[in-house]
């Protein structure tokens, strides 16, 4: 045990310090700093307009003048005909009026007239609507305007009710296809490392050295454990850096506000990525000891990577049947079921059995990887310049 943890020791410090790693890991970082700062520039400019005294020219009376709310971001002032509000605006008195249309109780159409800075259209127009629906419901007994105003709520829930979301908690309903976006990113970052780290060591001849101190068996093991440690880290840290922008982020942007993570969802993708890595890993690392160079190498790959994101060609099958059959299938299949099970627990709630054994499934298929990466590195660690025939493989991994 202790030679696979010094080879992956070995190889997360020779991988984590290397320059292209330490760009792909902080681009992402960068790119979300500039964002952040996009939004703080952005959010400045837009706070003049996100408030203020608006007029409203209303000849035929259709909204009487009434008393705005005390806390309102936009305070409404009637006026009878347009030059009074135009003469008003350009008093600075206030920054925009609205002008309703004579037929504006059955149209609802309206015009806006504003200087020269554009107040935020959306705060206003919600502003003006309640303001608008307050006057309307003014001859209704106070809890039934009251409940007009707040609107309704809207909630999803499973039959059984074991998940429930409401419709102003969206966000954290679609927060899990998130993560599985960061995932698929991450690994396919890090498979060129599985393979280059077995490459490595036989182009430049150092295997005859390494295997008589190990067992092949120990040292893809090895290998495998400290280059998952690596993908897992950059996960680690486009996550935090995440995390960091939410909480930044929340107070400005209202949609973020309700974003919440349960305990149950950060462990489950906590043992999902770590199982796959190691899984992925190990397969990978299987194909860097069958060929001759990292471009056949790479052909060999396309196909496991292209496996690992099936789920995401079937979403919207997903989407509008996640405990249906295909999707169950999807999630116990141990190259599928990250991915499918993660975005079925923002959907649904995922029957506990199905987590289970979808996590032993991976667990065993990470073992057997690793197992079979290392009957194959056996017969093809010292072969420098050809790679392992199809039917030497087929010969060495049986029992």
């Amino acid at each position: 045990m202790s030679k696979i943890l010094l080879i992956a020791w070995h190889e997360f410090k020779r991988h984590t310090f290397r320059r292209r790693f330490i760009g792909i890991l902080l681009m992402p970082l960068i790119i979300l700093a500039i964002a952040m700062v996009s939004s703080f520039i952005s959010a400045s400019a837009a706070a003049r307009f996100e408030s203020g005294a608006i007029g409203y020219v209303d000849p035929n009376g259709a909204l009487p003048q009434a008393t705005n709310p005390p806390d309102a971001a936009f305070t409404f002032t009637r006026f009878d005909d347009e030059t009074s509000a135009r003469a008003a605006l350009e008093r600075g008195e206030i920054t925009a009026y609205l002008v309703l249309t004579p037929d504006f109780l059955s149209s609802g159409d309206v015009r806006l007239i504003y200087w020269e800075d554009e107040p935020s259209s959306d705060e206003l127009v919600q502003a003006f609507e309640r303001y608008r629906n307050a006057q309307l419901l003014a001859g209704q007994p106070a809890s039934i305007a009251q409940r007009v105003l707040e609107g309704s709520r809207f909630s999803f829930e499973t039959p059984d009710r074991a998940r429930a979301i409401r419709d102003d908690d969206l966000p954290s309903f679609l927060l899990p296809l998130v993560f599985t976006l960061l995932f698929i990113t991450a690994a396919f970052n890090s498979s060129e490392y599985f393979m280059q780290a077995v490459l490595d060591e036989k182009e430049n001849r150092t295997m005859e050295v390494v295997i008589t101190s190990v067992t092949p068996t120990q040292l893809m093991a090895g290998k495998v454990f400290g280059l998952s440690a690596v993908g897992l880290l950059q996960m680690a840290i486009w996550s935090i850096a995440a995390f960091v922008a939410l909480s930044v982020l929340r107070p400005r942007l209202p949609f973020l506000r309700n974003i919440s993570l349960e305990p149950g969802f950060i462990v489950l993708t906590l043992v999902l990525f770590t199982l796959y890595y190691v899984m992925l890993g190990a397969f990978l690392a299987a194909i860097g000891s069958m060929v001759a160079d990292a471009k056949q190498g790479q052909n060999y790959a396309s196909p496991i990577m292209l496996i690992a994101v099936i789920p995401l060609f079937f979403l919207v099958v997903i989407w509008f049947d996640p405990n249906g059959a295909f999707a169950v299938i999807l999630s116990l299949i141990p190259f599928t079921s990250p991915l499918t099970l993660l975005m079925r627990y923002g959907m649904v709630s995922v029957p506990a059995w199905q987590i289970i054994l979808a996590l032993v499934l991976l667990a065993a298929g990470a073992a057997g990887a690793i197992w079979l990466a290392g009957r194959i590195f056996r017969i093809g660690m010292l072969r420098f310049d050809k790679g392992v025939k199809w039917s030497e493989l087929a010969a060495s991994i049986r029992f």
